[in-house]
């Protein structure tokens, strides 16, 4: 029996060791074989004129524990969705595309782990070039060719630095309140809004102001500044932010007070109402008031009794019989 429990012992002992030889493998494996590059900065607002050259830079860093062959290249973005995602392609919309005046130096380089190298961006303008906004991005990536069709390659890593470009002229600034929302009942804060914004202009802008809060009384209570971020022609984008304002109880009215574009032209008024009401805690205190009055009321008699004599002096005496 004692050998049976020394030969399962030392079977476990052999396992655990074995176990643990085998995650440090794979632990110094998935380590050894890390792959990870980044860029920066990951956003350029540039205003210019047509004819004009400009030069900029990105800085290109290998995170990763082996040297990588990088290329990097120009595309155009576009918006996706409403909540500020892009989608990056070769060739965008003609009208915003600022790809096709795009150059990059050099286009391949090889990073030694942990270094970091700078890609020189120049921007060449024409003297036609149409006015508003143009949208590109410098793309960085590694496993050859980023060309989704070429069977022979596979992207492992890809990042990019987007570049939002104001070309001078005659444009158009033209931004509408979608919708404005929030919740119309709560128990309790803080107060989710929710804004949408649709530019219908020819350059990308930025809405930037208030929700002003009253209360039933018209009192205002709060002017909460929303944040401020590009919205693309031709795209919504969804804003959001909160109101903690404490305990909250009553009705409430919200109104949109703010501007957008370089001449600050003002938003049309966007009103709501909303209502918090802690109804869990005015019902148990409803319910405690019930309770109290009950007793009061069952036991009303006592109570009178009790106060005639604490008050008059009167008293109740049992007669003995003679």
């Amino acid at each position: 029996m004692e050998k049976i429990l020394r030969k399962s012992s030392a079977f476990f002992v052999v396992l655990f060791v074995a176990i643990g030889l085998f995650s440090f493998v794979q632990l110094g494996f998935a380590q050894e074989s890390e792959v990870g590059i980044s860029i920066s900065p990951l956003t350029f607002e540039l205003t210019a004129n047509p004819g004009d050259t400009l030069v900029s830079e990105v800085g290109i860093i290998n995170k990763g524990g082996s040297p990588l062959p990088i290329t990097i290249k120009a595309e155009d973005f576009t918006a996706a969705g409403e909540t500020g995602g892009v989608i990056i392609e070769e060739e965008g919309n003609e009208t915003y595309s600022l790809a096709k005046w795009i150059k990059v130096n050099p286009e391949n380089i090889i990073l030694e782990p942990n270094e970091r190298k700078v890609i020189s961006v120049e921007i060449v303008i024409p003297t036609d070039g149409e006015a508003g906004g143009h949208y590109g991005s410098i793309v960085a990536f590694t496993g050859g060719n980023s060309d989704k069709n070429n069977v022979g390659s596979t992207v492992s890593m890809k990042v990019a630095s987007l570049i939002l470009l104001n070309v001078s002229g005659e444009v158009i600034e033209n931004m509408n309140v979608l919708n404005f929302s929030a919740p119309e009942f709560q128990e309790y804060g803080p107060v989710p809004f929710e804004m949408r914004f649709e530019n219908e202009g020819t350059v990308h802008v930025k809405p930037r102001g208030f929700i002003t809060i009253t209360d039933m009384f018209g009192n205002k209570v709060k002017d909460l500044e929303f944040p401020s971020k590009n919205v693309l022609p031709g795209s919504v984008r969804k804003i959001e932010t909160e109101w903690d304002g404490g305990f909250l109880m009553g009705k409430y009215t919200a109104m949109i007070v703010g501007s957008y574009g370089n001449s600050n032209e003002p938003f049309i008024s966007n009103t709501i109402t909303f209502t918090i009401f802690p109804w869990k805690l005015a019902l148990g205190i409803l319910s405690i008031l019930m309770v109290i009055i009950t007793f009061f009321f069952k036991t009303r008699k006592r109570w009178r009794m009790a106060a005639k004599i604490l008050f008059k002096g009167e008293h109740h005496t049992t007669k003995k019989g003679s």
